[in-house]
């Protein structure tokens, strides 16, 4: 757990739990399609779109309770400000460090679909860009620090996204 001192000298997209940034974007494109409404498809294709994002908002949500069950079983952190005792390298993490993160873009895109908020969708890459430059190589270097040997080797064997 971070001190007082620690946390005030972390990062502001570390400090603030990824689903938050992810929340924050979401919610100002579901008030902008409100405000200004960009075009949906008619009729089947309306249809299908919910559909389709109710498919992936449930294959993120799947993911996220999949990736958050091995961590409870390794018995290490989920939140990106604190540093974790263990690596969690099975199930979907042998193909991607960060399936938890991949879980958040599945709902969120699958979201989108589902309330029909483009303005959501194009807002997307602002919490992925904070992950990419700010919440992951925080966590990889902690991760480096606290792990050591261990985490460089999975680290050389996995891929960072997919």
């Amino acid at each position: 757990m971070a001190v007082a001192g620690e946390r005030e000298r972390l990062p502001l997209f570390v400090r603030v739990p990824p689903p938050l940034t992810f929340a924050a974007a979401f919610a100002l494109g579901l008030v902008l399609q409100r405000a200004a409404p960009l075009p949906l498809p008619q009729g089947p294709w309306l249809d299908a779109m919910h559909a389709a994002g109710a498919v992936v908002a449930n294959a993120g949500l799947l993911l996220a309770l999949v990736c958050l069950g091995m961590f409870v079983h390794r018995r290490t952190t989920i939140l990106p400000a604190r540093t974790a005792t263990a690596i969690v390298d099975r199930g979907p993490y042998r193909f991607s460090r960060n399936p938890m993160y991949l879980s958040l873009i599945l709902a969120y895109a699958g979201l989108a679909g589902m309330l029909g908020s483009p303005w959501s969708l194009l807002f997307l890459p602002l919490p992925v860009a904070t992950l990419q430059r700010v919440t992951i190589p925080h966590e990889e270097a902690r991760l480096a620090m606290a792990l050591g040997d261990d985490y460089a080797r999975y680290r050389a064997r996995v891929r960072r996204w997919i």
